[in-house]
């Protein structure tokens, strides 16, 4: 059991690290496969999803990787790690950026979301599916 909570952290915080990457290295403009505004409103819902504690929710909306990183456990620290911030209030400012990954191509937002007593950013990364295909937040 030890293993399989490892594996998923590791799955979890690779996936992290690709869609960081994505987006500082490989970053380019949105591809037309991607709508901007789809991708915004997908991206908010993962936010909105965040803040409600609602972990099914993101786990219906994920890659089967990303869903199988998403264990309760790292749900329950990140939920818990943003709840020390007080009351989310809303998202300041959110960029919008195309990314291709092994011939993939992903649409990356970062999204700075404001709260009672600090501000996150979210990097969220979807397929062309609008699976959600990357989570990290900082």
């Amino acid at each position: 059991m030890k293993k399989l909570k490892i594996n998923s952290v590791f799955i979890l915080v690779l996936s992290m690290m690709i869609c960081f990457g994505l987006l500082t290295g490989c970053a380019q403009g949105l591809s037309s496969d991607f709508d901007e505004a789809e991708v915004k409103s997908a991206a908010q819902k993962v936010i909105t999803m965040i803040n409600e504690k609602d972990s099914e929710g993101l786990r219906e909306m994920s890659t089967a990787q990303v869903k199988a990183a998403l264990t309760d456990d790292v749900l329950n620290q990140m939920y818990e790690a943003i709840g020390e911030a007080g009351a989310f209030e809303k998202v300041e400012d959110m960029k919008v950026a195309g990314a291709t990954e092994n011939d993939t191509e992903y649409a990356v937002v970062v999204a700075k979301a404001k709260y009672e007593k600090r501000s996150f950013t979210y990097t969220i990364s979807f397929n062309k599916d609008m699976k959600l295909a990357g989570l990290y937040y900082k």
